[in-house]
């Protein structure tokens, strides 16, 4: 774990900021080199993160999936507002 990384919610908040959508698994895998040692790095907490960003304007739900289980996967993207916030304070 570097000091020089920004905040683990930060970085996810990042990882929108082109528009591209991604699911919670997704989020993980791209920050997993950095973050994987994090307390804070669990499906949960992630999970917790974006549906934080949602309800704060920041990304919408543009996609839902099943895995491979049966479970539902919410895939997330950044509106313009969010990419603004993004681009502006971070």
């Amino acid at each position: 774990m570097s000091s020089n990384l920004m905040p683990l919610y930060f970085a996810i908040m990042k990882h929108f900021e082109s528009g591209k959508a991604d699911c919670v698994e997704g989020v993980m895998d791209a920050l997993r080199n950095d973050y994987g040692s994090y307390k804070l790095f669990t499906e949960k907490d992630i999970e917790e993160s974006l549906a934080t960003a949602k309800e704060n304007g920041l990304l919408d739900e543009c996609d839902w999936q099943l895995d491979k289980n049966g479970n539902l996967k919410v895939f997330y993207q950044a509106n313009d507002f969010g990419k603004d916030m993004i681009a502006k304070y971070l």
